[in-house]
């Protein structure tokens, strides 16, 4: 399902996305998370650490939600539920850089020494939005 052009800018501006995964044992898991869009793909991104457990639950196949709330406007956000298509090292951290410029006004994110970087892409399923 497509993004409205309406919704487009909340995954595009600096919003945080709630994002839920599902644990081994079939509870929720939620993390706030930066995220991006890619217009011409229709898939959300967002970028993790390998080693995290959000990062374990997103595996190719998986069923994420997350919700996206208008920072400049709480009483207007995005839902979407959706799976993961992809879960790759290869463009994370530039993927983490780009990130850090829209989130931290930063050229390059403050990646600890030794951290491995993950990129996920998310193919929206179902969207809802207010406001």
């Amino acid at each position: 399902m497509n993004i409205t052009k309406e919704n487009q800018d909340l995954l595009l501006g600096k919003n945080i996305a709630n994002v839920a995964t599902i644990n081994p044992d079939g509870s929720p898991q939620v993390t706030p998370m930066w995220i991006d869009y890619d217009l011409n793909k229709n898939e959300i991104l967002v970028n993790t650490a390998k080693g995290r457990k959000k990062t374990r639950n997103m595996t190719v196949g998986s069923k994420v939600a997350l919700s996206v709330l208008d920072s400049s406007n709480p009483y207007r956000y995005l839902g979407v539920q959706g799976d993961i298509i992809e879960v790759t090292q290869e463009g994370a951290e530039d993927h983490i850089n780009k990130l850090a410029m829209k989130y931290m006004g930063k050229e390059k994110y403050p990646l600890p020494e030794g951290e491995i970087r993950i990129l996920i892409r998310i193919k929206p399923k179902y969207v809802h939005s207010m406001g």
